[in-house]
């Protein structure tokens, strides 16, 4: 059974099946990114969101791999 590929993340790898890769796929998909001249409040501020939560979720990952070292 062949994966949907997400066109955006790359042709040739498969969406990501572990939660390493999928952090590597949500820094891809939304990155550090700077406002551009003419975007609006809300278009900065959903980006910011979008990015927070993929820091976010990088942050409780690393978190729970100190736990299971403990």
């Amino acid at each position: 059974m062949s994966r949907p590929k997400p066109s955006a993340y790359a042709q040739t790898r498969p969406f990501p099946t572990n939660v390493a890769e999928f952090l590597e796929y949500l820094d891809f998909k939304f990155p550090e990114q700077e406002p551009r001249a003419g975007d609006t409040l809300d278009t900065i501020m959903f980006k910011a969101g979008q990015r927070a939560v993929a820091l976010q979720m990088r942050r409780e990952f690393e978190a729970s791999l100190k736990r299971k070292e403990v």
